[in-house]
């Protein structure tokens, strides 16, 4: 090649538009987590309630079919729907498909994922090479919480809309959409209710630390502890006073939301709901302050 060649030439490439450049961070997170074996193997163990409970779908469609009345349901289900009515049914077995299966499946996912998101550019002075490139930090934030939400709604709202639509494609009534027209938009809504604390909580710890295994331990600590709190209290008063409890469990916040958000709830939503959603929202919000803080201090002169 003669000397005079050398230097700056025109990229020839396709350009990505400034709006999509935080894609590159996400999409290679989502391919380096794709590699762990284990993580492959819950994701796609995480359809299988989906196609349990469109089983039992099946089955209560069925029942509906030949006749079944309104009854008076007894322990846990007289909490949460009167069987024989389509639109609070479906929602309860979407309830129980977020809060138990996919509730405990997404504390192990997001502790496979977004420990070493954060800590390891920060172990191995990668912001170095991310700012040093026209990536700014609301990028870089976009790109780390894209990887740990894109799998959490791959394992929530994807299913969990399949199960919606297997709903309708068993059921013996043309009326069921209109019935149930706003249960997707509750998924949805349930979806983010679950990835938004979850995600900013996740990366938050994984940007105060640069060894993976302490941001790993406080992760699944948080859960644990406020785990046998919730249930040590509960022992301790009885069980009519859980719900004033629930605060220091994060799982039961979420799952007290989660039911408000599929209309389950019956109590006043001041006392019983607002306590939990301001718990996630300032969980939320604290949590992205120091994350956004810890990606800036490299940035600091």
């Amino acid at each position: 090649m003669p000397i005079h060649d050398l230097g700056y030439r025109a990229w020839q490439g396709t350009l990505v538009p400034e709006l999509g450049r935080f894609l590159a961070i996400a999409v290679t997170g989502v391919r380096l987590a794709w590699r762990n074996r284990w993580l492959r193997r819950i994701v796609c163990m995480a359809w299988l309630p989906a196609v349990y409970l469109s089983v039992v779908v099946l089955l209560y469609e069925q029942w509906l079919a030949q006749g079944g009345g309104k009854l008076v349901p007894t322990g846990m289900l007289s909490n949460f729907l009167l069987v024989g009515e389509r639109h609070a049914d479906w929602s309860f077995f979407l309830w129980v498909f977020f809060r138990y299966p996919q509730g405990l499946l997404m504390v192990v996912v997001v502790g496979m994922i977004a420990p070493p998101l954060v800590s390891q550019d920060v172990r191995t002075r990668a912001f170095l090479l991310y700012f040093s490139r026209p990536i700014t930090r609301l990028e870089y934030l976009l790109g780390k919480t894209s990887v740990v939400g894109g799998y959490l709604l791959a394992i929530t709202a994807a299913p969990g809309l399949l199960m919606y639509l297997a709903a309708l494609l068993l059921s013996s009534d043309l009326g069921a959409i209109g019935q149930t027209w706003d249960l997707p938009l509750r998924i949805v809504a349930a979806s983010l209710v679950l990835v938004l604390p979850t995600t900013a909580l996740a990366l938050c710890f994984s940007s105060l630390t640069s060894d993976t295994r302490y941001a790993t331990f406080a992760w699944f600590a948080v859960w644990a502890v406020g785990w046998i709190t919730y249930a040590l209290l509960v022992t301790s008063v009885g069980a009519t006073a859980s719900e004033h409890w629930e605060l220091v469990s994060l799982y039961h916040s979420l799952g007290r939301v989660e039911r408000w958000v599929f209309g389950l709830e019956r109590g006043d939503f001041i006392t019983r709901v607002l306590p939990a959603a301001v718990e996630l929202a300032v969980l939320t919000v604290v949590s992205l302050a120091v994350l956004v803080r810890r990606i800036s201090s490299p940035m600091r002169i």
